[in-house]
């Protein structure tokens, strides 16, 4: 929906110079920053002249509403229509229009206008005129107006005193002024994100080859070596695997939040659980470097509405960093204090600390401080990145501290507090091991990964079959008439969507549970696997506890 905001006569080249400082008014008054101003200004400018030149003249009408080229943007909009000759050749113009774009950074009318808008749209034809609209995005997080606030605003426009020519030529001259200077800052940006990242990417794979070099060592290891080899390979594969897993989830939440695409599945919970579960996720860390943690809660409880699982997660990565850049066997204070109606988390660590020149960056993407520590426990630069985010997206805020390196940390996450829940009667119903109970269809195309998991779940005493592709799947449950499936959605032959579907339609076992597993785990694909009749969702890699935990569930 858009709201029409005033529109004014294209005369002459005389009314360019009102047509430049309308524009420039309405930029400014609703939130265009001086690049922004300066490309609108010039492409209405431009769209005005050819307006003077080849139709004597037509009309401009300014708009505010919803853009057209980008899903749940706002944009100001500027309208330019005449009743000249129209263009014949209007694909052949924009052919064009792409063609100089890649010969030259210049241009003007419509090939220049074009490039310089965030939406561009033309409609002529042969006789009856051309209509140009151009469109400019509003910041993200802009409000919508009401009426009376757009009323407000177009009030303002036309109480201001139009500019001379001589005014309007300073104006141009101060705004080309601050826009270079703006555009060399971008420039210094874009080149600092691109120096980050191709660390970051080195980085990277430095990260990926360790562990993968760990795990490719061990299997040669427990292969050729005895019992107590064995053993210890086991054990690192284990962690490094982990490590991986990690490394993977990290990637993929930062790439979810970046782009909005989060769903947060919110309740109200004590802090006091959420930090016990970023601690209990960090164990494995603090007790590798040997750390201890003491947390001082408040006596009263405390209790925040958040997704539990999520701020679990921004503990858990708090408290790893914390035990990770403390070099030396340490202890780690967690401090909850409530204020009026906030509570503050604390994680203070006495570890390797923050450098000054760092500390208003730390939660930049792909940021990393240079320490002391070896490589191999610098991570990925990106874990701070998801804490502020998750936090920020439940209306809290997260702050760094550090009086320099060799100092230690301070972590502080704030987060709106909300009254109690309301008392519920439950009932607990104690897990019953259900060991052999069901027949469990294994369907992955990873035949490693098929026979690794039917293996698992034979030695806790399921029978399974696994079959590597749609069609044997289907086949082996006309015999074998499973109780549980478990089928990858990334199959060979057919989506494993469809094969929920069949196996739904044709199996003999009424009650039979599925269970969708992919490398995806997006809103998007979990909402298709649920239309499609899988019971549960979970995400590869496997977490073997949660699903054994799963399944004593089935079937009660």
């Amino acid at each position: 929906m858009r709201h029409r905001i005033l529109s004014t006569a294209i005369s002459s080249n005389l009314s360019l110079v009102a047509i430049r400082d309308r524009s420039r008014q309405i930029g400014e008054l609703f939130g265009l920053d001086n690049v922004q101003r300066t490309r609108f200004v010039t492409a209405v400018s431009e769209i005005a002249r050819n307006a003077i030149q080849f139709a004597g003249g037509g009309t401009l009408t300014f708009l505010v509403g919803d853009a057209t080229v980008a899903d749940d943007s706002q944009c100001v909009v500027a309208e330019i229509s005449d009743r000249g000759p129209g263009i014949s050749n209007v694909e052949e113009l924009l052919r064009e229009s792409g063609r100089r774009q890649e010969a030259s950074a210049g241009g003007v009318g419509i090939p220049g206008s074009r490039r310089m808008a965030d939406g561009f749209f033309i409609h002529s034809e042969p006789g009856k005129g051309t209509t140009v609209t151009l469109e400019m995005f509003l910041p993200r997080g802009t409000a919508r107006l009401s009426g009376r606030q757009l009323s407000e605003r177009v009030d303002q426009l036309t109480r201001r005193k139009p500019q001379t020519p001589v005014e309007e030529l300073e104006q141009q001259n101060r705004e080309m002024m601050l826009t270079l200077e703006e555009l060399r800052q971008k420039k210094a940006d874009l080149e600092d994100a691109d120096r980050r990242k191709n660390e970051f990417l080195a980085m990277l794979a430095h990260e990926l080859r360790n562990p993968l070099a760990a795990i490719s060592l061990s299997l040669e290891l427990a292969e050729h070596g005895d019992r107590g080899h064995l053993e210890r390979s086991i054990a690192v594969i284990g962690r490094q695997t982990a490590l991986l897993s990690r490394m993977v989830n990290d990637l993929l939440d930062v790439s979810r939040i970046t782009r909005g695409k989060v769903d947060l599945q919110t309740e109200v919970v004590g802090i006091a659980e959420l930090v016990d579960g970023g601690v209990e996720m960090s164990m494995p860390e603090l007790n590798r470097r040997g750390h201890e943690v003491v947390v001082e809660c408040p006596d009263e409880p405390v209790f925040v509405r958040v997704d539990t699982a999520r701020l679990k997660q921004v503990f858990n990565n708090i408290i790893h960093n914390a035990a990770r850049y403390t070099l030396q066997p340490d202890t780690i204070q967690i401090r909850v204090v409530r204020a009026d109606r906030e509570v503050r988390v604390e994680v203070i660590d006495r570890g390797v600390g923050i450098e000054p020149d760092m500390l208003p960056r730390i939660f930049d993407l792909f940021t990393q401080a240079p320490t002391a520590i070896g490589r191999q426990d610098a991570g990925l630069g990106i874990g701070l990145t998801v804490v502020q985010r998750l936090v920020r997206d439940h209306g809290g805020s997260v702050e760094a501290f550090s009086d320099g390196v060799g100092t230690g940390t301070r972590i502080v996450i704030t987060l709106p507090v909300v009254d109690p829940p309301a008392t519920e009667t439950t009932t607990v119903i104690c897990p019953v091991n259900r060991a052999g109970a069901h027949r469990v269809l294994v369907v992955d195309d990873n035949r490693d990964s098929a026979d690794a998991l039917a293996a698992l779940l034979e030695m806790h005493g399921y029978l399974c079959a696994v079959a590597y592709d749609g069609t044997a799947a289907l086949q082996a449950a006309a015999s074998f008439v499973p109780t549980v499936g478990i089928i990858d959605l990334g199959l060979p032959d057919m989506p494993g969507f469809d094969v929920a579907i069949a196996l739904r339609k044709g199996c003999a076992n009424a009650s039979l549970t599925l269970v969708a597993l992919s490398g995806y785990s997006g809103a998007d694909y979990q909402n298709n696997a649920s239309a499609a009749g899988f019971n549960q969702y979970f995400a590869k890699p496997l977490v073997i506890r949660e699903f054994f935990s799963f399944l004593t569930t089935v079937g009660k």
